[in-house]
């Protein structure tokens, strides 16, 4: 989608680390004309340019209900995504990560979407025998199933959050910090990083309707145009 054309977006999983990020990345930029959030609740923001995003709340668990809230948009964001620890079980994490966010895209498209972006992972394989890996590489060939005119996916390496990192994630995080200070887009992407190369990705010409980009690709998306 060329410079100029970018009308309206919607962001779906803007409570999570990269949808945080993606929304104020958006309100940054102001390179689209209407924004609107789609989730489970509503969130209560205290900057007055995020407080200008239309919220619509939705029931994931009965998501045709609610179809008509993904129509008519150029542009669809989705950071939908858990862990199998914060879904509760592997069924749970499969209903969020894969039905959810398949249903979801199915609406987008029916609904108008030109361009779809997915925040999947690094690794991601459905032939793996890891759960988390194995359910993000079966949702990237549902999506691409569905045909977007455009379909952007990327594969991040660990997300790294400007906010205070979780129990699990500081470990990992200060495992990490040694080969990050000398190769960071080899073994991190800072989710404010992964936002933007998301916005900026709207203005590239792609090779193909379908584009997987792994975390060197979203560490060049990042970096600013010549003038």
């Amino acid at each position: 989608m060329a410079t100029g054309l970018l009308r309206s977006a919607f962001v779906v999983g803007y409570t999570g680390a990269t949808g945080k990020d993606l929304v104020k990345e958006l309100a940054k930029s102001k390179k689209f004309e209407q924004v609107v959030l789609i989730g489970r609740r509503k969130v209560e923001y205290e900057d007055q340019e995020l407080q200008k995003f239309e919220q619509r709340i939705v029931d994931f668990q009965k998501l045709s209900d609610f179809k008509d809230s993904f129509k008519d948009f150029d542009v669809g964001f989705c950071c939908l995504g858990t862990t199998k620890k914060d879904a509760g079980s592997a069924e749970a994490f499969r209903r969020i990560d894969f039905d959810y966010v398949h249903e979801l895209a199915t609406y987008a498209k029916e609904g108008g979407v030109k361009h779809f972006h997915y925040v999947s992972s690094a690794g991601a394989d459905k032939n793996s025998s890891f759960l988390y890996v194995r359910v993000k590489g079966e949702i990237e060939e549902a999506l691409a199933k569905l045909s977007f005119d455009r379909l952007s996916i990327y594969q991040p390496k660990f997300l790294k959050r400007k906010e205070q990192a979780r129990g699990g994630e500081k470990f990992i995080g200060i495992l990490l910090k040694p080969l990050e200070l000398v190769s960071p887009q080899t073994v991190v992407t800072p989710c404010d990083l992964l936002a933007r190369a998301m916005i900026n990705n709207c203005e590239t010409t792609p090779n193909s309707s379908l584009e997987i980009i792994h975390n060197n690709g979203i560490y060049k998306l990042d970096s600013p145009k010549p003038e």
